[in-house]
């Protein structure tokens, strides 16, 4: 058997089950943590970045908190843009400086101690840390937050890009500067540190230190990131200002924590940003706000197959086959063993067939069956892995 050894510089022979439910509480505050939905607190983000780059000894920037990840964007854009024309420098140096100004932050604080922490532990410790910490973070809340957030902001700042860039080729004179804004709209997903939505990083950094009591000279640095995770959303990171969004105040997810809200936004920021998801697929905002925008000609005809799935969940087959007006193949007498219904559907070549059934509280829904199916009772059957001759409803529950 592995002796498991702790000390303030080492960690090694895996996990106790005393420090593996340490682990698991340890995560539910980071998971916690990246699901705030608390208006941050412009001092406590100015006092972590400061330090943050006071850890890279970098001099304080000016800090700017912004409403949304959305007018961070759009704002990093314009600045970098502005400071670029001031100071009359290449848009190589331009880059080098952001990237050296972010890699100094990152190195200094959390990579050097992630390195300090693998060289002070061994294999199983690593695993079995990794696992119970940034892992189950990260599955918790990654869809979510991050990668929800980033997705939208992305296509926001495109979508303004494509429209920009159409209006500054059509105009016979659009100064430089305008273009190079244009130019730096989509660049900022390659400038920014993620703040409280990768909590799954400082999660698993920390639990060394706050779990396993490893105690290590880079954990004074790294203090810094982690406060910045702690404090404030995703942040720009440049040579002479840092701009930081704020937490979302509204977040909402399903018992699977994909982001979703069936009848407002999932996530919603005081600027009064917007975003709508169905079991983690972001959908187009009348689906919600407006329900009568959502019908079957509608959802049938959406491009994105995952925001048809959305749609046609949204609506439910039962509806979508009453507008479509489905043919009846067969009728059962019994309710509860249903309806046969054939329907064509786009992008199908021939004709779907549906069981619609009633159960017993009342409500009417439809399945999707093989077109082998000819009966209701057959269809029926099939649901449950029957034959239709073994086939008895009295039975089922």
């Amino acid at each position: 058997m592995t002796k498991i050894v702790r000390t303030k510089t080492q960690a090694t022979g895996g996990i106790t089950e005393a420090e593996r439910a340490a682990l698991e509480a340890h995560a539910g505050k980071w998971i916690a943590n990246a699901m705030r939905t608390d208006p941050a607190d412009p001092g406590k983000v100015k006092a972590a970045v400061h330090a943050l780059y006071a850890a890279a000894d970098l001099p304080a920037p000016r800090v700017v908190l912004v409403p949304s990840p959305r007018v961070m964007a759009f704002a990093w854009a314009f600045a970098s843009a502005i400071w670029h024309w001031r100071g009359a420098t290449s848009a190589a140096t331009d880059a080098a400086t952001y990237a050296a100004t972010d890699a100094a932050t990152r190195e200094a604080t959390s990579a050097a101690t992630y390195e300090a922490t693998d060289a002070a532990t061994r294999a199983a410790t690593y695993a079995a840390t990794s696992a119970a910490t940034y892992e189950a973070t990260y599955v918790a809340t990654r869809e979510a937050t991050y990668a929800a957030t980033r997705e939208a902001t992305y296509a926001a700042t495109r979508t303004a890009t494509d429209a920009a860039t159409r209006v500054a080729t059509d105009a016979k004179a659009v100064n430089d500067l305008v273009r190079l804004m244009i130019a730096c709209l989509p660049r900022w997903v390659d400038v920014t540190q993620e703040g409280n939505m990768w909590s799954s990083w400082p999660c698993y950094l920390s639990s060394f230190r706050d779990v396993l009591g490893v105690d290590l000279p880079e954990h004074a640095k790294f203090a810094a990131w982690e406060a910045c995770a702690i404090e404030g959303g995703f942040r720009y990171i440049h040579e002479k200002f840092c701009l930081v969004s704020d937490r979302p105040e509204v977040l909402k997810v399903d018992e699977q924590n994909r982001p979703h809200c069936a009848d407002g936004p999932s996530h919603r920021w005081r600027d009064g940003w917007c975003l709508y998801h169905w079991h983690g697929t972001r959908i187009p905002d009348e689906w919600i706000e407006q329900p009568g925008s959502l019908t079957a000609a509608v959802a049938l005809k959406v491009e994105n197959l995952e925001q048809r799935r959305a749609a046609c969940e949204m609506l439910g087959w039962a509806k979508i086959l009453d507008e479509l007006h489905a043919e009846t193949v067969d009728a059962d007498a019994d309710p509860s063993i249903g309806t046969l219904l054939e329907v064509r559907l786009p992008d199908t070549t021939r004709p779907a067939r549906f069981l619609r059934v009633r159960c017993g509280t009342g409500r009417a829904f439809a399945l999707r069956v093989p077109r082998a199916m000819n009966t209701a009772r057959e269809a029926n059957a099939w649901t449950y892995f029957r034959s239709p001759q073994d086939f008895n409803p009295q039975f089922r529950t």
